[in-house]
């Protein structure tokens, strides 16, 4: 079957599902998807927007969810005219979505009661690293239905680790974001001493980022740092939340010591209770240069 002749669904297009079809697109999939609001914008794009979630289920050949979280991903499947009333049996279903590992276990549960193949895709990186291909999907499930799914799945990101069943993959994208945070927080700490010792902070984020000390995040955030651009937010403090919670309950779960997490997170929780909570978390440079010595003035010469 040619890409032009599948059709992909997809509910929930927001941050994340926008580039997702929009890359499904320029594959050129024909792609089908549901939004509570503000779908236009999806249609604008080549998208064809449907009724309710079982109405993009009906036109699908693989369906993707890709919910912000567990109430509204419990709604689009059982709510009135959910995906449950439209699966065909052996439709795949990709949830691109992170919740608790148990309730994703017992979503997928529903959907093969239903007959559906369920696939679990967590996405590792930023919308616009989505946007680009550069982001990463990490796959649970049957490795059958990955290798059925793998033009869906090239289409939206170039790297896909398949990590074993079902409820794997969210243990590796739990990690991840664990890092993420602590990442984060050590480039703010750079650009930070770098621009008190006296450099111009664009020079800090450009030289730090090109060396041993650089990370995926440094040489991502360091220059918004630097260029104070916290908005529009391609990864805002509201966002992170739910990666802090879940995070945090796996490494208690697993007995983890955890000391670069446990001082890491609380800046960002900060930062969620405050009005910096809509900004990205590169903002949290602000908390770091709060919680630095005022510099003292220069005697004039």
């Amino acid at each position: 079957m040619s890409h032009a002749a599948q059709t992909v669904g997809i509910i929930g297009i927001g941050q994340l599902g926008s580039p997702i079809a929009d890359n499904l697109m320029k594959a050129g999939f024909r792609v089908v998807g549901y939004r509570r609001t503000d779908i236009q914008q999806f249609v604008e794009r080549g998208g064809v927007a449907a009724a309710s979630p079982a109405a993009v289920a009906a036109a699908a050949d693989v369906l993707l969810l890709c919910l912000p979280g567990e109430e509204a991903s419990r709604d689009a499947l059982a709510g009135p005219d959910g995906v449950l009333a439209g699966l065909k049996p052996g439709q795949p279903v990709i949830e691109l979505g992170t919740y608790r590992k148990q309730f994703k276990l017992e979503q997928a549960a529903l959907l093969e009661g239903h007959g559906a193949r369920p696939l679990e895709a967590e996405v590792s990186g930023s919308p616009p690293m989505i946007a680009a291909r550069k982001g990463a999907l990490y796959l649970g499930g049957e490795a059958a239905l990955v290798e059925a799914c793998r033009p869906v799945l090239e289409a939206i990101a170039e790297k896909q680790f398949h990590l074993g069943p079902y409820g794997a993959a969210v243990a590796i994208k739990l990690i991840a974001n664990y890092l993420l945070t602590i990442h984060t927080l050590a480039a703010a700490e750079a650009i930070n001493m770098g621009t008190r010792a006296g450099f111009d902070p664009q020079v800090v984020a450009e030289v730090i980022g090109q060396g041993a000390g650089t990370s995926a995040m440094f040489t991502l955030r360091g220059p918004m740092m630097a260029a104070r651009r916290f908005t529009p937010a391609p990864g805002p403090f509201t966002t992170l939340e739910k990666y802090l919670d879940l995070a945090g309950a796996m490494a208690r779960e697993l007995g983890c010591a955890t000391p670069l997490f446990e001082a890491a997170a609380p800046y960002f929780y900060r930062g969620l209770h405050s009005e910096m909570a809509g900004e990205d978390i590169s903002a949290v440079i602000k908390l770091i240069e709060s919680d630095s010595t005022p510099l003292t003035p220069k005697e004039p010469q």
